[in-house]
């Protein structure tokens, strides 16, 4: 008994010094970047079938995000906002995709290409939803950041 007691306060002593692949970045208005996120998922009939939405993501590569928003902001189409006499760039991106067999779907990513290479700039992990054939999903990535 004494062993395992010894060993469960050894394994909590040791935690924060774990590298944790399942930390959690939560974004929000007022930080450098503000990142919401909005996935449904309709059948074949136009019927909603799964809507998730989340401002806290499992990953993010703030430097590769910052030079693909400021592509997405160069192309004209980031509109200006105030917020508490602030002024803020929103951006927004739709990712839309049409399944072609059934599976299971457990995260939510944007991708950009980086020299002909997929690299993930932003993830948010969730319990999943199950697809089929017919299906279509679109995610709608809003970003807001100050402008500088």
């Amino acid at each position: 008994m004494n062993k395992f007691v010894i060993l469960g306060i050894t394994l909590l002593a040791l935690m924060p010094l774990i590298d944790n692949s399942f930390s959690s970045f939560q974004t929000e208005i007022g930080d450098d970047i503000f990142i919401f996120v909005q996935t449904s998922v309709k059948n074949s009939d136009g019927q909603l079938v799964t809507y998730l939405e989340s401002s806290k993501f499992s990953h993010l590569d703030l430097s590769a995000l910052d030079s693909f928003l400021d592509f997405e902001a160069s192309q004209g189409s980031a509109p200006i906002i105030t917020i508490n006499g602030k002024q803020y760039e929103t951006i927004r991106r739709v990712q839309s995709q049409s399944f072609d067999s059934e599976g299971l779907v457990a995260s939510t990513i944007l991708y950009d290409n980086i020299d002909g290479k997929l690299v993930p700039l932003a993830r948010f992990t969730h319990d999943g939803y199950a697809t089929i054939l017919g299906d279509t999903l679109e995610s709608i990535w809003t970003f807001i950041r100050p402008v500088s």
